[in-house]
């Protein structure tokens, strides 16, 4: 992830700006507010980190419409194609063909000093031979940043309406997907100490789920809603502009709020402490590794503490300016779609390739694999994707897009509840962006 600088956005990163990305961008976790919002809001960016996709194309980029001292970005996208197996099932497959349309807009301060960013999008998902999977998800944020001389505190907010496919790692087999309704709030303080930066930040998350139904039978998902505060503060200390030495402290309380009778509490109290290295050579190679572990206590005598070795790190490589490899490796604990496990190890890792062909057209190939090892009732699931695409600029306004995608998942059930069984599954879409 990385923040594309354009002209005239005073837009700057917010909330942990050397954090590195969890590599979960298909999974309706604690990850998806980290994977549904653009470049230019602060408080959801992340660190630039320019490659050949997110350069800066002047002649190929929307110019926006200025209105005062902000520019609007509108964009609109058409999508079809065709999924083979859209309810990743390993005998009855059901394919179908796709239509998405996603419009949004996004709205960026220009100001010399302090920031501002807002995002609204839609986008709505129809499945033709099944339109009982068929959905409409929608994202609003926003979030400003105030310089208070080197310092600066960032405050955001955001409101995300989503779905959890079966499709997806730990998804239960459910008929339909599963809505998810996720209420955001978050400040952070950027504090200059000589070499050192300290940036204190707090988040407060309310989750709720859906019902849905498994095999006709109606299944409440309230077991899964929570309340989520976490707080923690990030150092980094310059070694030299852009190389620095960065230790991450964060503690999670999480509250679920629907506790059906005999269940026991999933609440939990959990730590973590990363260390590693942000450097950029300024040349071929960027580094940001991350490496700590996580402990994890629960309320209830039920669920054991669980420790685990976590990071996250993201190696980008440009040995030409026409191309840049990415590589991405992450752990940590999520929580469960489950009734009564408390939770999973997930481990992923996702190697990508971009490279200018010519200078309106861009080609990208990547393959991903991901594991979860469920800590309460036993089980595993493991997968693996490939993919690759091809954009063609057409102009300023117009942008067409065709993605291949290939996806498996294998595993063992879990012995306290169902997850969806193994399957593959292989997804084409063609897709036309126009822009202001």
């Amino acid at each position: 992830m990385r923040i594309l600088t354009k002209p005239g956005w005073g837009v700057a990163a917010g909330l942990t700006a050397v954090a590195l990305i969890v590599l979960a961008a298909a999974h309706a976790g604690a990850q998806v507010l980290s994977t549904l919002f653009p470049e230019g809001v602060p408080g959801y960016a992340t660190q630039p980190g320019v490659t050949v996709l997110s350069r800066n194309r002047s002649a190929f980029e929307p110019p926006g419409i200025h209105a005062g001292s902000f520019l609007l970005s509108p964009r609109w996208e058409e999508a079809i194609g065709y999924d083979s197996n859209v309810l990743g099932s390993s005998n009855a497959r059901k394919g179908s063909w796709v239509l998405g349309t996603r419009p949004s807009l996004l709205l960026g301060s220009d100001w010399s000093r302090d920031a501002f960013g807002a995002y609204v999008s839609l986008s709505d998902t129809r499945y033709l031979n099944l339109p009982g999977q068929s959905r409409t998800d929608g994202t609003v944020s926003a979030g400003g940043m105030i310089d208070i001389g080197r310092d600066k505190l960032t405050l955001a907010a955001a409101h995300v309406e989503t779905h959890q496919d079966r499709t997806q790692i730990d998804a239960l087999p459910s008929d339909r997907p599963v809505p998810i309704r996720v209420d955001d709030v978050r400040a952070a303080y950027d504090a200059a100490f000589g070499r050192w930066i300290w940036s204190p930040n707090l988040s407060v998350a309310r989750w709720h789920y859906g019902d849905t139904t498994i095999l006709g039978v109606p299944t409440s998902q309230a077991y899964r809603d929570r309340d989520v505060l976490r707080g923690g503060v990030t150092m980094r200390y310059e070694l030299a502009p852009r190389r620095n030495l960065v230790v991450v402290l964060r503690a999670t309380d999480q509250h679920y709020t629907s506790l059906a009778p005999g269940q026991s509490s999933q609440d939990s109290v959990s730590y973590q402490m990363l260390a590693g290295l942000d450097y950029d050579d300024n040349a071929m190679w960027r580094y940001r590794l991350l490496l700590g572990g996580e402990s994890r206590r629960y309320a209830s005598s039920t669920f054991n503490t669980n420790n685990a070795f976590i990071g996250e790190s993201e190696i980008t490589w440009t040995p030409t300016g026409l191309t840049t490899v990415r590589a991405l490796l992450a752990r940590g604990i999520q929580d469960a779609a489950q009734e009564g496990v408390a939770g999973y190890i997930y481990t992923a890792g996702r190697l990508s390739i971009d490279h200018e062909y010519m200078r309106n057209i861009l080609l990208r190939a990547s393959a991903e694999i991901r594991q979860a090892t469920f800590l309460q009732g036993g089980g595993r699931q493991w997968g693996y994707s490939v993919g690759a695409g091809i954009t063609w600029m057409v102009n300023r306004s117009v942008r067409l897009s065709a993605t291949q995608d290939f996806s498996a998942i294998q595993g063992t059930q879990v012995t306290t509840g169902p997850i969806n069984g193994d399957y593959t599954r292989s997804l084409t879409m063609l897709t036309l962006r126009l822009g202001l």
